[in-house]
């Protein structure tokens, strides 16, 4: 196949050509055709499956997935969305990388921290030019395919049982068929006791109708390391389907600190899989934002493993959703070694006739004493038609631990917004206030500005019409 033409649909022979087209060394073949063996012998999930009954499948096509393009001679700047225009020159940020339609078009570091080691590139390029940290890494203690992240078991009527949670994220299909086509993605390496002040910017943008979105991104910090990372994912709209299934791994070595904000804004025509592990080794620190702001279906699968004494994380998550949005999100707290501390809030808010389903665990492992685990989930209804899930569950194998849980669905509280409208305040100005308010909770907790006011922009887009 030239890099002129176009395959259709998942096959070995698309994955030979995109391995092909990147240059990829022969391991990174044998891994994406183990991939492929395990997503061909892996059946869909079905409406049986507990951890699918909330998300159908039945309107995803696959077979008219473009699984890859070529590089775009003709790409420049202009095609992207006008706010994301000056993202590679900005002087607020440390470094930025930009990809378009999953090949790189931009990548920038300044000159201090590349002098120092700092490594920032798309995935391709790390490959080629960094295989002894991608092949260490890549797909081995994250997102796994060693085993399914789910324990199942098939009854005598042919049922799927869900038995529990393994050590591993995602569910097998999609992970699986992640590792056999991803193209793309960020790669950030920071060195030991390097630490980056200003944040770095990436973006993730499509616009070939119909191409597949496999991203992954894979950051690493060594010991001492610290920085901020801002993730946007962005899509045009148009009448096509399209697909995507990502991946996200963060590896943080002893006494390194990372602030990551992942932030998907796709258009509404995704179908967005995604599974994200964050491993956190001795005495760690992460603050982990996850915002779920577009698609018409995402099914995501988070991960945060406490792997050493006095890791510490913060998973914060965000999503709003209008029109016929679904949105079916688990969540994973996952305290294997003692002392670890986990705080955990999602809130969202639902319009029209948009769904979520919230499905998060704490486990405490046997060897977890002094773990300290906290899981909070809420949900604002602005329309009769929304409809929300919240499912919180515990398995808690040490007794000396502290883990609580609560989660809410409700909807806007009239009082509130009848005092607003007593003082002068129209009504969509009050619940726009109001939803702010709901809101303000989680967005303070998240400790860049700049977060927070594309947070706040996303709440005042999404409520214009109520």
């Amino acid at each position: 196949m030239t890099e002129t033409q176009t395959l259709v649909g998942f096959s070995k022979q698309a994955l030979e050509a995109l391995s092909h087209i990147n240059g990829e060394p022969e391991w990174m073949l044998a891994r994406r055709l183990e991939a492929w063996h395990v997503y061909n012998e892996t059946p869909l999930p079905g409406d049986k499956d507990e951890l699918w009954r909330r998300t159908s499948l039945q309107g995803l096509k696959l077979d008219t997935v473009v699984p890859f393009v070529a590089d775009d001679p003709k790409w420049t700047p202009a095609r992207l969305p006008e706010e994301f225009r000056g993202l590679a020159k900005s002087r607020q940020a440390a470094g930025a990388l930009i990809m378009h339609n999953g090949r790189s078009a931009t990548a920038q570091l300044k000159p201090e921290y590349r002098d120092r080691g700092v490594i920032l590139c798309d995935m391709n390029t790390a490959l080629r030019e960094h295989p002894d940290l991608v092949r260490e890494h890549f797909m081995t203690r994250a997102v796994s395919l060693a085993e399914n992240r789910y324990a199942r078991h098939v009854n005598a009527q042919g049922v799927t049982e869900h038995q529990g949670y393994s050590d591993t994220i995602g569910d097998l299909k999609f992970a699986s068929l992640h590792g056999a086509f991803w193209n793309g993605g960020t790669f950030l390496y920071v060195p030991r006791n390097v630490v980056i002040e200003q944040p770095i910017n990436t973006l993730t943008y499509f616009d070939a109708p119909e191409v597949g979105i496999f991203s992954h991104s894979l950051i690493i910090l060594e010991q001492g390391a610290s920085v901020r990372l801002i993730e946007d994912l962005e899509s045009a709209a148009n009448e096509a389907q399209r697909f995507g299934s990502r991946a996200v791994e963060l590896i943080l070595r002893p006494n390194s600190d990372l602030q990551y904000f992942n932030l998907q804004d796709w258009a509404q025509n995704v179908w967005d899989f995604t599974s994200q592990t964050a491993i956190l080794e001795r005495n760690t620190n992460l603050v982990w934002l996850a915002g779920m702001l577009g698609s018409a279906v995402t099914k995501a699968f988070l991960d945060s493993r406490i792997e050493g004494s006095g890791a510490n994380v913060r998973m914060l998550g965000f999503f709003f959703g209008d029109k016929e949005q679904h949105f079916d999100q688990h969540t994973f707290q996952n305290h294997i070694h003692p002392n670890g501390k986990s705080d955990l809030l999602y809130k969202g808010a639902l319009k029209d006739k948009a769904y979520s389903a919230f499905r998060g665990l704490i486990r405490i492992n046997p060897d977890a004493q002094r773990s300290d685990a906290y899981q909070q989930n809420r949900n604002l209804l602005l329309s009769n038609r929304a409809h929300a899930d919240s499912i919180p569950e515990l398995e808690i194998e040490a007794n000396d631990v502290r883990c609580t849980h609560g989660a809410t669905v409700g909807p806007i509280e009239e009082a509130a917004v009848f005092y607003l409208m007593a003082r002068g305040i129209p009504r969509p100005e009050a619940e726009r206030l109001f939803t702010e308010g709901f809101f303000d909770e989680l967005i303070s907790k998240v400790p860049l500005q700049v977060v927070q006011d594309r947070l706040f922009h996303v709440i005042r887009q999404k409520i214009v019409g109520l």
